[in-house]
């Protein structure tokens, strides 16, 4: 656990600072942001350790807390690294004592991730002054290996508290399980929660993730034990896990993401959670004024009273180191991202509501050129492999960066000989978690399914025939897949086991398949063709 100083305040604090500019109140106002600011203030208490339990205060800090930036240049006027950059920095030389957080999921997914699997993301990042960063399943994506380099690359703590090597037992190598951050005379604790699901839905091969609730309240009560005085966690949304952390309320200010609220704070005195959207569009500043006091017990009494703002990157210009280091980063790959793949011959839609529900004209090409590639009988992938989100017009012409932004991952295909009954439960599994829109949907190639989306999950699958044929359960049959699922990504648990004819190591990658699959005719014509019928 590092401990690490980010600023001073002299003796008695520093002056009071505004609450914040009135772009940021005027942001409030058109967000339709209520706070639930109650009256009176927050407290902890913290045993008394090396003489920390003495008076201290006022203090002021203000947490900057920023998330999910893939993105390195900014979108219609707002976002983007260089913005982002221009905002810590006018923070910095505003405050005495800026503690500024990173929600994760950044390293993944982006097309330039799957060249340097996020590497550029944390060269930016150093050159901003982040202070933590949480590690949550997006970070995990490229594989426990290539976490922990770019954990070793970065200038400050990638932070998992309920990680740990299955071959250890530890906090994965180069991570941290907390990290306390100085602030004045002060000590905050920084916690982070990785989704549980983070197993199935990345590489994390190596990496048991445990219960985040029972992580996040072992490691708060430890710190404060130790003389922390406040305590933030983060987290994510994936598997709900930040409604899990919020309920348990186990440190002073969870800091979290929910795609369905892009701003939020509560604070009811005592327990302050926040939430912002991604790409830097807006960053949260929380400004706490802090005052610690010694209880006749030996104790320390923290009490705490936060004033919000919500910083639109929009009226900042953008840094102009960070903005030219973005753009030497996009240039490198601009070249050879523009050479042109092919022609769509119909309109083409891979919004996430499409891949995720029912048949789709993208998913049933990659499918099919999985299958042809490695001569299988049957072809399965999941929806949730293909990320572009997006609407094609017919006769767009494609480009290797529109592939790679569909496919932005390091799949590669897999052959796996399965039984009728594996590849029934495979497709079963794919479409109980339809209403939830989660990824594991699953596309065929050379097979037909009835699915029945009015029945319980487990009960949905009404046929499912292979060639032509009802599908034989005792039969076997060679699927071609990604390697991800073959290793029981995304709940494709019940591949995970079978044996593979053709390994991982032996193919390309799927995005590189389907380039050279459409530039070979020059046209690229995906068509649906009721390969799968869902009965809403």
């Amino acid at each position: 656990m590092d401990n690490i100083g980010i600023g001073n305040d002299a003796a008695g604090g520093s002056p009071a600072r505004p609450r914040g500019t009135s772009s940021s109140l005027i942001a409030l106002f058109l967000l339709g942001v209520v706070l639930s600011l109650a009256a009176g203030t927050g407290s902890s208490r913290a045993q008394q350790a090396d003489g920390l339990a003495a008076a201290v205060g006022p203090v002021h800090l203000t947490i900057l807390y920023a998330q999910g930036t893939t993105d390195l240049e900014e979108t219609r006027g707002r976002g983007g690294m260089a913005r982002l950059a221009e905002v810590i920095r006018q923070e910095r030389a505003t405050h005495a004592n800026v503690l500024v957080l990173h929600g994760g999921q950044t390293l993944a997914p982006s097309v330039l991730a799957f060249y340097d699997q996020g590497a550029h993301i944390i060269d930016l990042l150093n050159g901003m002054g982040v202070d933590a960063m949480a590690a949550l399943n997006r970070e995990y994506h490229h594989g426990d290996d290539r976490l922990s380099a770019r954990a070793f690359e970065a200038g400050f703590p990638i932070v998992t508290t309920n990680a740990v090597d299955r071959s250890t037992g530890h906090t994965p190598d180069g991570l941290e399980d907390a990290v306390v951050l100085k602030a004045g005379p002060l000590r905050v604790g920084v916690l982070a929660a990785t989704p549980v699901l983070t197993r199935e839905t990345t590489r994390a091969q190596r990496t048991e993730f445990r219960d985040p609730v029972a992580a996040l309240t072992a490691k708060a009560a430890e710190l404060r034990a130790d003389g922390v005085d406040l305590v933030v966690a983060m987290t994510g949304y994936a598997g709900d896990t930040h409604r899990s952390v919020l309920a348990a309320r186990p440190a002073d200010i969870v800091l979290y993401q929910d795609r369905n609220r892009p701003f939020a704070v509560d604070y009811d005195g005592r327990f302050l959670s926040a939430a912002v959207g991604p790409q830097a569009a807006w960053v949260l500043a929380l400004d706490l004024t802090l005052e610690r006091t010694a209880a006749p017990d030996g104790t320390a009494r923290l009490t705490w009273t936060p004033a919000p703002r919500l910083i639109d990157t929009g009226s900042v210009e953008p840094d102009a180191a960070t903005e030219i280091q973005a753009k030497i980063y996009a240039a490198r790959l601009d070249t050879m991202l523009r050479m042109e793949v092919g022609r769509l011959t119909a309109a083409l839609d891979t919004r996430k509501e499409s891949l995720r529900t029912g048949e789709n004209a993208f998913a049933n090409a990659v499918t099919d050129t999985l299958r042809a590639s490695l001569d299988a009988d049957v072809a399965l992938f999941n929806g949730g492999g293909v990320r572009g989100d997006r609407q094609y017009p017919a006769g767009a012409l494609l480009t290797r960066r529109d592939i790679y932004t569909e496919l932005p991952y390091h799949d590669v295909g897999v052959m796996l000989e399965v039984t009728g009954q594996q590849l029934w439960d495979a497709v079963e599994g794919g479409v109980a978690a339809v209403e939830q829109l989660q990824g594991r949907f699953p596309h065929l190639s050379n097979a037909r399914a009835e699915i029945d989306l009015t029945r319980l999950p487990g009960q949905r699958l009404r046929s499912l025939s292979i060639g032509g044929k009802p599908v034989g359960l005792a039969s076997r049959y060679r699927l071609a897949t990604s390697s991800f699922l073959a290793s029981g990504g995304d709940g494709y648990g019940v591949l995970a086991g079978a044996p593979r004819l053709v390994e991982d190591r032996d193919t390309d990658f799927i995005s590189t398949q389907m380039i050279d699959q459409i530039t070979r005719s020059g046209e690229f014509a995906p068509r649906l063709d009721g390969r799968m019928t869902v009965k809403r």
